[in-house]
């Protein structure tokens, strides 16, 4: 391992698993929500299920792959700045789109959780993408 990769400091893939569990767990939670089994506030669960599903995401992100390598990481970190600029285009195009059709084409309810929600998910994607692409 050279120095890069030492500086960059990511999880050990045993967080993978815990990741995928957290996932597992918080899709449990919904489908007691839903099935009234449990009955739990609408906010309290909304934020519950949005912090559980970042959370995993998160640590999808951060855990390192069975192989990593130079290429790996430059892969990662072109799939997190396009994801970054990703957000920052959606949050500075969105109130000219909503201006000009008068609030109708984007949701303003979609907030920090589906913000965050969407940039992780367009970061999977173009990770999946570029390694596929190698």
């Amino acid at each position: 391992m050279n120095k890069t990769q030492n500086n960059l400091r990511l999880l050990p893939r045993r967080f993978k698993k815990a990741a995928f569990s957290l996932i597992a767990l918080t899709i449990f939670f919904v489908v007691l929500i839903f099935s009234e089994f449990v009955t739990v506030e609408k906010e309290l669960a909304k934020t519950v299920t949005s912090s559980g599903i970042l959370l995993s995401f998160l640590l999808l992100a951060l855990t390192r792959d069975k192989v990593e390598d130079e290429l790996t990481l430059i892969i990662r970190l072109k799939a997190l700045a396009a994801s970054f600029i990703y957000g920052v285009g959606y949050v500075v195009i969105s109130p000219f789109v909503n201006l000009l059709f008068d609030g109708e084409f984007i949701n303003d309810e979609m907030g920090t959780e589906g913000l965050l929600l969407t940039m992780f998910l367009f970061y999977f994607g173009m990770l999946w993408l570029m390694k596929k692409n190698r």
